[in-house]
């Protein structure tokens, strides 16, 4: 596919072109702006939309207003203006010949760009550190888990984001560069080499090695808990709901202060009432029900934290890798492979709602009944939703979900 910077170049070789060739490259130049231009809009409204029903369904819904789920709207406002203030200007500056715009909006753009993705990256670090305290030390953390203390954790992500972007400023006015490329037209981060190394190491290289160290410690405590969960279940004929697995991933992320102590929380003598019930009646359906949702949530709770690493790196670490190997060894980049890079990066920010909501059924339903427009009744779904998850289904469902249990299930992934 044609770059599409590449029109001026066809312009100065056009003498040694026929007039049909000089216009069938241009032709194909332009196709391949329009292809890459519906793309990258496809992209952002993405990116707007998914991390607006983020900030809706905590806003709506009574469950989700949390505060662990403040870490979520914070990443999703990160993520959000990425998609309605840095992307659109890269569009522009990707498809356009040269930056003709004001010098000052190419600051602006710059600021916010380090700005907002810094934010949604160490976002997700916060996420990461806020789920492995929720599994770690679930009584201690659940007390500790306030909105001020999850303020100030938000407070601390958006002030090194800042600090990132204003030392970008500063380094630009003391070695009075200049972000607009002088004749060349360009708008670019200034490429000095050690405010390069600083920034990557701070914006990204820092934040993963902490995600990852933290995400393997999740995954090994989950599956410890999860083995010592069926070992029991084979001793007392009947599997504990208190660590499962799916909700300790989804301590730090769905249900706040009721999520970490929802593993001791001891249900009403009329629940288990219920529950004594549609054992004596049902105990083959529940018994059944109950270990086939244990076994999928282990293995779901593995998957995910698989995605979310593999993911997040895919997006992110080509964009950080080329940041330090232009300034240190002088690279003249292409400008696809730029820009590939750039909005791969971007990217994250439209799969963050998805990776991080879809497999989680406190945001997933929401998410549903929003696409559908089904408002009212948001409630009464949640409120059922979660009667199911923590006691089973009713024992007037119990037949179809005998049913439902000879049938092979579809993947999560």
């Amino acid at each position: 596919m044609a770059d599409p910077h590449d029109v001026p170049h066809i312009l100065k070789s056009s003498s040694s072109l026929t007039p049909e060739q000089v216009f069938a490259a241009i032709d194909s130049t332009l196709l391949a702006k329009m292809t890459l231009g519906s793309g990258m809009v496809l992209m952002i409204l993405a990116t707007l939309v998914g991390n607006a029903m983020v900030c809706l369904a905590v806003l709506l819904v009574r469950k989700l207003r949390q505060p662990a789920n403040l870490l979520l709207v914070s990443l999703a406002v990160a993520d959000f203006f990425v998609g309605l203030l840095v992307m659109p200007l890269s569009l522009y500056d990707y498809v356009s010949e040269r930056w003709a715009l004001p010098r000052i909006i190419c600051g602006l753009w710059t600021t916010a760009d380090l700005t907002l993705c810094t934010a949604s990256i160490c976002n997700l670090c916060a996420i990461s550190v806020d789920r492995y305290m929720a599994i770690s030390r679930p009584l201690r953390y659940s007390a500790m888990r306030t909105n001020i203390r999850v303020s100030l954790y938000i407070a601390l992500v958006w002030a090194v984001s800042f600090f990132v972007s204003l030392t970008a400023l500063l380094i630009t006015q003391f070695l009075e560069e200049d972000t607009d490329g002088g004749q060349q037209g360009l708008c670019v981060v200034t490429q000095n080499l050690g405010y390069q190394i600083y920034a990557t190491l701070l914006a990204f290289y820092a934040p993963t090695m902490i995600m990852v160290i933290l995400y393997v410690k999740i995954w090994r405590a989950a599956k410890r808990l999860a083995m010592q969960d069926k070992l029991l279940s084979y001793g007392s004929g009947q599997p504990r709901e208190s660590t499962d697995s799916s909700n300790l991933l989804s301590a730090g992320l769905g249900n706040g202060k009721s999520g970490s102590r929802s593993y001791f929380h001891r249900p009403s003598a009329l629940f288990n009432a219920v529950k004594y019930t549609s054992l004596l009646f049902f105990p083959f359906v529940v018994k059944s029900y109950h270990s086939r949702q244990h076994e999928k949530s282990e293995t779901k709770a593995r998957q995910t934290l698989g995605v979310m690493m593999s993911v997040f790196i895919i997006c992110w670490l080509p964009f950080f890798v080329l940041a330090l190997v232009k300034p240190i060894f002088g690279w003249q980049v292409p400008p696809w492979l730029d820009g590939l890079c750039l909005w791969l990066g971007y990217s994250n920010s439209m799969l963050n709602p998805l990776i991080y909501c879809k497999y989680n059924k406190d945001f997933r339903i929401p998410f549903r009944e929003m696409i559908f427009c089904r408002f009212s009744t948001l409630q009464t779904v949640m409120r059922q939703q979660s009667f199911t998850s923590k006691y089973g289904p009713a024992p007037c469902r119990a037949a179809s979900i005998q049913d439902r249990a000879d049938r092979p299930e579809s993947s999560d992934l």
